[in-house]
Protein backbone atom coordinates (compact mmCIF):
# COMPACT_ATOMS: atom_id res chain seq x y z
CA UNK A 1 0.00 0.00 0.00
CA UNK A 2 1.11 3.61 -0.66
CA UNK A 3 4.35 2.94 -2.56
CA UNK A 4 5.82 6.30 -3.62
CA UNK A 5 9.11 8.08 -2.86
CA UNK A 6 9.42 11.86 -2.53
CA UNK A 7 11.73 14.27 -0.63
CA UNK A 8 10.18 16.52 2.00
CA UNK A 9 11.84 18.66 4.64
CA UNK A 10 11.67 17.44 8.23
CA UNK A 11 9.83 19.89 10.43
CA UNK A 12 9.18 19.98 14.16
CA UNK A 13 6.91 22.85 15.09
CA UNK A 14 5.96 23.82 18.61
CA UNK A 15 3.02 26.19 18.66
CA UNK A 16 1.64 28.24 21.52
CA UNK A 17 -1.84 26.82 21.10
CA UNK A 18 -3.23 24.29 18.69
CA UNK A 19 -1.85 23.83 15.19
CA UNK A 20 -2.94 26.29 12.54
CA UNK A 21 -4.51 23.26 10.89
CA UNK A 22 -6.27 22.00 14.00
CA UNK A 23 -8.55 23.35 16.71
CA UNK A 24 -8.05 20.98 19.65
CA UNK A 25 -10.03 20.07 22.75
CA UNK A 26 -8.84 18.84 26.11
CA UNK A 27 -10.44 15.44 25.63
CA UNK A 28 -9.13 13.88 22.44
CA UNK A 29 -6.94 14.87 19.53
CA UNK A 30 -9.54 13.25 17.29
CA UNK A 31 -11.87 16.15 18.04
CA UNK A 32 -9.58 18.43 16.06
CA UNK A 33 -11.36 20.33 13.31
CA UNK A 34 -9.06 20.81 10.30
CA UNK A 35 -8.88 24.28 8.86
CA UNK A 36 -6.67 26.24 6.51
CA UNK A 37 -6.01 29.93 6.05
CA UNK A 38 -9.18 29.89 3.95
CA UNK A 39 -11.02 28.26 6.89
CA UNK A 40 -12.38 25.17 5.18
CA UNK A 41 -15.15 23.69 7.32
CA UNK A 42 -16.37 20.12 6.95
CA UNK A 43 -19.55 18.69 8.47
CA UNK A 44 -21.05 15.20 8.52
CA UNK A 45 -24.79 15.34 9.07
CA UNK A 46 -27.10 12.51 10.07
CA UNK A 47 -30.73 13.49 9.64
CA UNK A 48 -33.81 12.17 11.38
CA UNK A 49 -35.01 8.70 10.29
CA UNK A 50 -32.05 8.29 7.91
CA UNK A 51 -29.05 5.97 8.07
CA UNK A 52 -26.90 7.62 5.41
CA UNK A 53 -24.88 10.73 6.20
CA UNK A 54 -24.63 13.96 4.24
CA UNK A 55 -21.20 15.63 4.00
CA UNK A 56 -20.88 19.38 3.49
CA UNK A 57 -17.59 21.20 2.93
CA UNK A 58 -17.60 25.01 3.06
CA UNK A 59 -14.78 27.33 1.93
CA UNK A 60 -15.83 30.96 2.16
CA UNK A 61 -18.61 31.65 -0.36
CA UNK A 62 -18.22 28.24 -1.98
CA UNK A 63 -18.88 24.71 -0.87
CA UNK A 64 -19.79 21.19 -1.86
CA UNK A 65 -22.43 18.74 -0.72
CA UNK A 66 -21.90 14.98 -0.93
CA UNK A 67 -24.75 12.51 -0.43
CA UNK A 68 -25.88 9.12 -1.69
CA UNK A 69 -28.26 11.00 -3.98
CA UNK A 70 -25.82 13.42 -5.59
CA UNK A 71 -22.62 15.42 -5.32
CA UNK A 72 -23.04 19.11 -6.08
CA UNK A 73 -21.17 22.41 -5.76
CA UNK A 74 -22.71 25.09 -3.54
CA UNK A 75 -22.63 28.88 -3.66
CA UNK A 76 -23.59 31.25 -0.86
CA UNK A 77 -26.56 33.47 -1.52
CA UNK A 78 -25.63 37.18 -1.11
CA UNK A 79 -25.87 38.57 2.45
CA UNK A 80 -27.08 35.26 3.91
CA UNK A 81 -25.68 32.08 5.42
CA UNK A 82 -27.60 30.00 2.87
CA UNK A 83 -25.73 27.88 0.32
CA UNK A 84 -27.45 26.36 -2.68
CA UNK A 85 -26.95 24.49 -5.94
CA UNK A 86 -29.33 23.55 -8.71
CA UNK A 87 -30.76 20.67 -6.64
CA UNK A 88 -29.58 21.47 -3.12
CA UNK A 89 -30.26 23.91 -0.28
CA UNK A 90 -28.10 24.15 2.83
CA UNK A 91 -28.63 26.49 5.77
CA UNK A 92 -26.41 25.95 8.83
CA UNK A 93 -28.09 26.85 12.12
CA UNK A 94 -26.58 28.68 15.06
CA UNK A 95 -28.67 27.49 18.02
CA UNK A 96 -27.80 28.47 21.62
CA UNK A 97 -24.90 26.47 23.00
CA UNK A 98 -23.78 25.07 19.65
CA UNK A 99 -21.20 26.28 17.17
CA UNK A 100 -22.54 27.34 13.74
CA UNK A 101 -23.11 24.36 11.50
CA UNK A 102 -23.64 21.78 14.23
CA UNK A 103 -27.21 21.53 13.01
CA UNK A 104 -28.60 22.51 9.62
CA UNK A 105 -31.55 22.64 7.27
CA UNK A 106 -30.84 20.56 4.16
CA UNK A 107 -32.98 20.02 1.07
CA UNK A 108 -31.90 17.72 -1.77
CA UNK A 109 -33.90 17.34 -4.98
CA UNK A 110 -36.92 18.97 -3.35
CA UNK A 111 -36.87 16.66 -0.32
CA UNK A 112 -36.31 18.37 3.03
CA UNK A 113 -34.14 16.37 5.44
CA UNK A 114 -35.26 16.96 9.02
CA UNK A 115 -33.32 17.47 12.24
CA UNK A 116 -29.85 17.17 10.69
CA UNK A 117 -27.09 17.05 13.30
CA UNK A 118 -23.34 17.22 12.73
CA UNK A 119 -21.07 14.43 14.01
CA UNK A 120 -17.82 16.28 14.88
CA UNK A 121 -15.76 13.10 15.21
CA UNK A 122 -16.83 11.80 11.80
CA UNK A 123 -16.27 15.27 10.33
CA UNK A 124 -12.56 15.12 11.28
CA UNK A 125 -12.11 11.96 9.22
CA UNK A 126 -14.07 13.30 6.27
CA UNK A 127 -12.05 16.52 6.32
CA UNK A 128 -8.81 14.51 6.22
CA UNK A 129 -10.13 12.50 3.29
CA UNK A 130 -11.05 15.67 1.40
CA UNK A 131 -7.54 17.03 2.05
CA UNK A 132 -6.10 13.99 0.28
CA UNK A 133 -5.02 11.94 3.30
CA UNK A 134 -4.90 8.23 2.40
CA UNK A 135 -4.50 6.69 5.86
CA UNK A 136 -5.14 8.19 9.29
CA UNK A 137 -4.46 6.87 12.77
CA UNK A 138 -4.80 8.19 16.29
CA UNK A 139 -4.01 7.24 19.87
CA UNK A 140 -4.46 8.53 23.39
CA UNK A 141 -2.44 9.02 26.57
CA UNK A 142 -0.49 10.76 25.19
CA UNK A 143 -2.75 12.01 22.41
CA UNK A 144 -1.32 11.75 18.89
CA UNK A 145 -2.37 11.31 15.28
CA UNK A 146 -0.70 10.14 12.09
CA UNK A 147 -1.51 10.99 8.48
CA UNK A 148 -0.10 9.19 5.44
CA UNK A 149 -0.40 10.82 2.02
CA UNK A 150 0.43 9.07 -1.21
CA UNK A 151 3.26 10.92 -2.90
CA UNK A 152 3.87 13.26 0.02
CA UNK A 153 4.94 11.62 3.27
CA UNK A 154 4.17 11.01 6.92
CA UNK A 155 2.81 13.61 9.32
CA UNK A 156 2.88 12.85 13.06
CA UNK A 157 1.13 15.23 15.46
CA UNK A 158 1.61 14.85 19.22
CA UNK A 159 0.79 16.61 22.50
CA UNK A 160 -2.72 17.66 21.45
CA UNK A 161 -1.38 19.38 18.37
CA UNK A 162 1.58 21.21 19.92
CA UNK A 163 4.21 19.25 17.97
CA UNK A 164 4.18 18.45 14.25
CA UNK A 165 6.70 16.15 12.61
CA UNK A 166 7.06 15.43 8.88
CA UNK A 167 9.11 12.71 7.18
CA UNK A 168 9.53 11.85 3.49
CA UNK A 169 7.56 8.95 2.10
CA UNK A 170 9.22 5.51 2.11
CA UNK A 171 8.30 2.22 0.48
CA UNK A 172 6.27 -0.18 2.58
CA UNK A 173 7.44 -3.59 3.73
CA UNK A 174 4.34 -5.80 3.53
CA UNK A 175 4.05 -9.21 5.20
CA UNK A 176 0.89 -10.87 3.93
CA UNK A 177 1.18 -13.85 6.27
CA UNK A 178 1.40 -11.63 9.37
CA UNK A 179 -0.97 -9.02 7.93
CA UNK A 180 1.46 -6.19 8.68
CA UNK A 181 2.67 -3.16 6.76
CA UNK A 182 5.83 -1.41 7.97
CA UNK A 183 7.39 1.91 7.04
CA UNK A 184 10.77 3.26 8.06
CA UNK A 185 11.59 6.83 7.08
CA UNK A 186 14.77 8.75 7.92
CA UNK A 187 15.86 12.33 7.53
CA UNK A 188 18.66 14.40 9.07
CA UNK A 189 19.56 11.71 11.60
CA UNK A 190 15.97 11.25 12.73
CA UNK A 191 13.78 8.24 11.98
CA UNK A 192 10.20 7.11 12.34
CA UNK A 193 9.00 3.50 12.35
CA UNK A 194 5.34 2.77 11.59
CA UNK A 195 3.73 -0.66 11.91
CA UNK A 196 0.13 -1.22 10.75
CA UNK A 197 -1.46 -4.53 11.70
CA UNK A 198 -4.59 -5.83 10.01
CA UNK A 199 -6.55 -6.54 13.17
CA UNK A 200 -9.53 -4.91 14.85
CA UNK A 201 -8.73 -2.10 17.24
CA UNK A 202 -10.81 0.05 19.62
CA UNK A 203 -9.94 3.58 20.63
CA UNK A 204 -9.51 3.66 24.41
CA UNK A 205 -11.29 7.00 24.78
CA UNK A 206 -14.21 6.89 22.35
CA UNK A 207 -14.64 3.11 22.06
CA UNK A 208 -14.82 3.51 18.27
CA UNK A 209 -13.77 0.41 16.33
CA UNK A 210 -11.15 0.56 13.57
CA UNK A 211 -9.89 -1.94 11.01
CA UNK A 212 -6.21 -1.78 11.97
CA UNK A 213 -3.85 -1.42 14.92
CA UNK A 214 -0.95 1.02 14.66
CA UNK A 215 2.38 1.49 16.43
CA UNK A 216 4.61 4.52 15.81
CA UNK A 217 8.16 4.55 17.19
CA UNK A 218 10.04 7.83 17.36
CA UNK A 219 12.88 9.07 19.60
CA UNK A 220 12.77 5.95 21.76
CA UNK A 221 9.02 6.23 22.41
CA UNK A 222 6.33 3.92 21.04
CA UNK A 223 2.85 5.30 20.45
CA UNK A 224 -0.04 2.84 20.14
CA UNK A 225 -3.41 3.42 18.56
CA UNK A 226 -5.88 2.61 15.81
CA UNK A 227 -6.38 3.65 12.20
CA UNK A 228 -8.11 3.14 8.89
CA UNK A 229 -7.62 3.76 5.18
CA UNK A 230 -9.58 6.73 3.82
CA UNK A 231 -9.49 5.84 0.11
Amino acid sequence: MLLINHDYRFRLLTLSGCLLLYACTAQSIDHAVPATSAVVQTYVYLCEAEDKSIVVSINGDRGHLFSYQLSEALSREPDTNIYSGSDTYYKPDNPPGLAPGQSAEITIKGVRHSNCKNNPRAAVWEAAKLRGVDYRALGQEPAWQLEIRVGQGFLLITDYGENQLEFPYADAEVNQAQRTTRYVSRLDGNSINITIRGEECSDIMSGETFSSRVEVSWQGETLSGCGRALH
